[in-house]
């Protein structure tokens, strides 16, 4: 039994930022919603509406960016740093998009729905920051328990063929 529960880092990091994009976009979503509820005062099932629509018209034009805007950028004006630039017009749109679809589909006034398409990516941006970091210290305790956990035990494990850099300590 003791040997199932042992960590295995090819089941747990083969899909973590998968899971951890999951749980970020669940947040983002309460988040958005709270927000939208605080800020505006719009009732519970707009502010959820907003918070599934606006995102998914973001990467539509975020898609819009790379595909079009990216290659008139550079064949007519930058062909260095475009990422940065992509980034600052990507930026700009996402704002007035938050704020066009706050406006629309809640009804808020446009001083409102422009102070909610600042504050909400502000929050969702320390949302992202606190999720990265608690997964990272759960990681590295994972890890640490594992390697404490294989010194202690006599049954010696095969190097994963999938992440070879993760079981360097299995190479010997």
């Amino acid at each position: 039994m003791k040997k199932l529960l042992q960590y295995d880092d090819v089941k747990v990091f083969k899909y973590d930022n998968l899971f951890l994009a999951v749980i970020y976009t669940i947040g983002h979503i309460f988040i958005a919603m709270a927000c939208n509820r605080i800020i505006t005062g719009a009732s519970l099932d707009m502010a959820a509406a907003d918070a599934f629509i606006e995102p998914i018209i973001n990467g539509f034009w975020f898609y819009f960016l790379l595909v079009f805007l990216k290659k008139i950028i550079e064949e007519k004006f930058i062909t260095s740093k475009i990422g940065i630039y992509l980034a600052f017009i990507y930026t700009i749109g996402h704002i007035l998009i938050a704020m066009t679809c706050n406006r629309l589909l809640t009804g808020a006034p446009l001083n409102l729905a422009a102070i909610d398409a600042i504050i909400e990516p502000l929050i969702n941006g320390f949302w992202f920051y606190l999720l990265f970091e608690v997964f990272n210290k759960y990681k590295q305790t994972i890890q640490n328990g594992s390697a404490s956990s294989n010194n202690h035990s006599s049954i010696s494990k095969a190097p994963s063929k999938l992440a070879p850099i993760n079981n360097k300590k299995n190479l010997d």
